[in-house]
């Protein structure tokens, strides 16, 4: 019974000093998405870079969200965005952007 305590507790231990998170090879952008319009939006964006996707982004009217991305070799966030809508269609394509650290994407 000692050794099982023992080990379950050795084993937690060593999970906990793991790092689990890997840091992107050229680091983060932090940038901000910025809302033009008149009513508040969702946008789902895809970061090109991790391959990672953010669904369902809150983006307030006349308001700006943080987001950080991975970025390129030239330090830059390379990313797809459009509306979050129900279906796909021609309506609402994806949009490509690339973006620099601290600078503001205005959605319209």
């Amino acid at each position: 019974m000692k050794s099982l305590i023992l080990t379950v507790i050795l084993s937690g231990g060593i999970l906990i000093s793991c790092s689990t998170s890997i840091e992107p090879p050229n680091g983060t952008v932090d940038f901000y998405i910025s809302n033009s319009t008149g009513s508040s939006m969702t946008l789902s964006v895809y970061d090109k870079v991790c391959r990672r996707t953010f669904f369902r982004v809150p983006l307030p009217r006349s308001r700006e969200v943080p987001l950080t991305t991975c970025a390129a070799t030239d330090g830059r966030a390379d990313i797809r965005y459009r509306r979050r809508a129900y279906k796909a269609d021609d309506d609402n394509p994806w949009l490509d952007s690339r973006v620099a650290s601290n600078q503001v994407l205005v959605v319209r």
